[in-house]
């Protein structure tokens, strides 16, 4: 078993300034909806579809990691079999929900990725507990 969390992006000031800098402060129009889709919470019933949507992705990438050619494919999809990626939010959200206590280190607008038990933990939860 790995870290729980793996901080894969976490924006600081410096990060921010130079890509201001370089785009001339501007971005493009659906990279901008995108950065903002992850930041918005989710509610618990559209977090709940969104980790059942990631979690069968990771449990395909694990049954494709037995063989080479499926690790090639994990590689270069970005696929990991141990591991769902997750904006900063949608991680809080999804710590709250496995009752784990949310790290300060986590910044909304990061990306992160959280160990496969713990997500599985989470939804597994929620779904005893949500209504029919």
């Amino acid at each position: 078993m790995g870290a729980i969390i793996k901080v894969l992006h976490g924006p600081t000031p410096t990060q921010k300034g130079i890509a201001n800098a370089v785009l001339a402060g501007g971005a493009s129009f659906l990279s901008a909806l995108s950065r903002a889709a992850d930041i918005v919470p989710l509610d618990e019933g559209d977090l709940f579809r969104m980790l059942h949507f990631k979690l069968d992705t990771a449990r395909k990438a694990r049954q494709r990691s037995r063989w080479f050619g499926g690790r090639l494919y994990n590689k270069y999809s970005g696929e990991d079999p141990d591991y769902l990626p997750l904006s900063g939010t949608h991680l809080r959200q999804t710590l709250k929900m496995a009752d784990i206590e949310v790290p300060n280190f986590i910044v909304p607008s990061g990306i992160y990725l959280l160990r496969l038990d713990v997500g599985q933990r989470a939804y597994e939860r929620y779904a005893l507990q949500r209504p029919s």
